[in-house]
């Protein structure tokens, strides 16, 4: 009885052996290629030769595999628009100027807007600032381009001069100093005539009566 069990065990076993290999064999492709002639023509090529029809095994190249190439990681063009440092900093020579307002110009108290104009050649390659001084003291305004408002100016005599700075801040030309009278108007103005109006003529007043006489006997 035991010997039987073995031998069923052992058949058992064979038997599942059996069926794994062929469903292995059925999810592997088949490298054979069999190629079939049809009678009207139609060439045909399967894995498995057709039991009806004769067929011809077809030869194919092995097939040529080339390795993973690693491909450097890409990289970051830099935008246009992004400013590039020079190795070596603009330092002129520049010419350099100031061109409006003109050298003893007057500003009249109605004029509001005052502009100083530069002019600059050749303009610097990587960019430019320039400020202002104003008898002597720095004006608070930094300009890119060629010119500064400062319409901000007190009423008065001022001298003004221009200075040129390279896109590091370097210096690179000063301006001729110009001198500027500004026109405001007064704290203490004339008021403005005010229209006289005609008065009434006073009513004559009422006569007092007179204190009485004392009579005589």
């Amino acid at each position: 009885m035991r010997n039987f069990a073995l031998i069923l065990l052992f058949f058992m076993l064979t038997q599942y052996c059996l069926a794994t290999d062929a469903d292995q064999t059925q999810d592997q492709p088949s490298d054979t290629i069999y190629k079939t002639i049809t009678e009207d023509g139609t060439i045909i090529f399967s894995d498995t030769p057709p039991s009806d029809k004769s067929s011809e095994k077809v030869e194919l190249n092995p097939i040529n595999v080339q390795p993973a190439v690693k491909l450097p990681p890409p990289k970051r063009k830099r935008s246009s628009n992004t400013a590039k440092t020079p190795k070596h900093p603009f330092l002129g020579p520049v010419n350099f100027a100031i061109v409006s307002p003109a050298n003893g110009a007057t500003i009249p108290p109605g004029q509001r807007s005052i502009v100083l104009q530069v002019a600059i050649d050749p303009m610097p390659p990587y960019g430019h600032t320039f400020f202002i001084m104003v008898d002597g003291q720095r004006w608070d305004t930094l300009s890119s381009s060629t010119h500064i408002d400062i319409s901000a100016l007190e009423r008065g005599s001022h001298s003004i001069q221009a200075i040129l700075l390279n896109s590091q801040g370097q210096l690179l030309a000063r301006s001729q100093i110009i001198q500027l009278y500004v026109k405001r108007p007064g704290i203490n103005s004339p008021a403005a005539p005010t229209e006289s109006w005609p008065r009434a003529s006073q009513a004559p007043k009422a006569p007092t009566p007179s204190d009485p006489k004392p009579s005589t006997p």
